[in-house]
């Protein structure tokens, strides 16, 4: 039976928090942990966090990444350090190449790294800020099983938008992609959803190049969004776009599916296009994407009993939530009653932690009918039991 608990650190001293956040899974774990997944503030050293870790858990393998927030029962945190230990069940790690280059290789080199781990579920990390997400989890699908159920997050850096980074062991790196490999005795399940809604009429994307984003209806891409956001064009070309179009992702339909495929712009270029965090393929016809904190709730109530309803009337023991920065950003200081409601459908003796990043792995919807797609903005929940 799946052993788990979650620590949490909270110190301005990296050795310290990384202490604090292991302490507490000791004593919430009845003998030694197989699975440590990370979820660090980019502002620790976290070369440090991880030696710590290391020299506390000598054995057990460690994956994770930094983070635009951490996530705990009690609600979001920031500068902080949480730590999910796992225990009973046989972890094998994987590091990619630089998904910057060729994400699609990366993610199957991963892949390949895991087929003989007979893994039932896959957890994905990849650097939130380089590469193509989409190109990654199709890579990493195609190498496995088909039915083999990915799940996981591209890691945040407090919404600097300059540096994430991915733990493997005591190592650190940027640029790439880490997964790890879950078999064992337990039951899982998938929640999947945003909440955001289509506005205005749909747009046709006539020329793109993998998380490029360059012209839609024939002009610049750029142009929608000075349609919407007229007086920030400027400031557009010199901040990031993300801050400033935080809660407007474009939607991509997906056949035989009511739910749209979030794409979040990064960047405007000098020309016009847009930076992606994924691709969206030419001729497609997106959406530009409006969220509000009813339908994001919403959202996570349905993602919630979605898990729930594939745990095979199995009690859940832990909720693993990843997700996007936008969501915590749109509801402010309301954004403890997002994960308040989670916690409330699963019970108290439920713990949930996770982090807020800048893109999510789950299959659409949460269920098995649909392979694992990338994500942005999208409350994606994983109940181990």
């Amino acid at each position: 039976m799946i052993a788990c608990a979650v620590g949490k650190g909270k110190s301005r001293d990296a050795g310290l928090a990384a202490r604090q956040a292991a302490e507490i899974c000791m004593r919430q774990l009845d003998g030694d942990p197989e699975l440590l997944l990370v979820f660090a503030s980019r502002t620790f050293e976290s070369s440090h966090l991880l030696s710590e870790l290391r020299s506390l858990f000598p054995h057990c393998p460690l994956a994770g990444c930094s983070t635009a927030g951490e996530i705990y029962s009690d609600g979001p945190d920031e500068e902080s350090l949480a730590v999910i230990a796992l225990g009973q069940v046989k972890a094998t790690t994987a590091l990619g190449g630089f998904i910057g280059s060729d994400g699609y290789a990366a993610g199957r080199e991963l892949g390949q790294q895991l087929q003989g781990a007979e893994a039932q579920l896959v957890p994905l990390l990849s650097d939130g800020l380089v590469g193509d997400g989409a190109a990654v989890i199709r890579g990493v699908r195609e190498s496995l099983l088909p039915q083999v159920p990915i799940f996981g997050g591209a890691a945040g850096d407090d919404s600097r938008f300059q540096r994430t980074e991915i733990f493997m062991g005591a190592e650190r790196h940027s640029g790439r992609a880490a997964a790890v490999g879950l078999s064992g005795d337990f039951v899982f399940g998938l929640g999947v959803r945003h909440g955001w809604e289509p506005v205005g009429l749909p747009v046709r994307v006539t020329k793109s190049h993998g998380n490029r984003l360059l012209e839609m209806n024939g002009v610049p891409a750029i142009r929608l969004y000075q349609e919407y956001f007229g007086e920030y064009t400027e400031r557009m070309r010199t901040q990031p776009l993300a801050r400033l179009a935080i809660c407007y992702p474009l939607g991509l339909p997906v056949q035989s599916s009511s739910e749209y495929l979030l794409r979040a712009p990064l960047s405007v270029e000098q020309d016009g296009s847009i930076r992606l965090t994924a691709e969206i393929p030419e001729g497609a016809h997106v959406r530009l994407m409006i969220g509000s904190v009813d339908s994001a709730l919403k959202a996570a109530r349905i993602a919630t009993l979605e898990a729930l309803s594939q745990m095979k009337g199995r009690p859940p023991r832990i909720a693993v939530v990843f997700s996007g920065m936008a969501r915590r950003s749109l509801f402010g200081p309301k954004s403890r009653e997002e994960i308040q409601l989670i916690q409330n459908i699963l019970g108290p003796s439920v713990p949930v932690a996770g982090f807020y990043g800048y893109g999510e792995f789950a299959p659409l919807e949460g269920t098995d009918a649909c392979a694992a797609c990338f994500h942005n903005e999208t409350m994606a929940i994983l109940l181990l039991g």
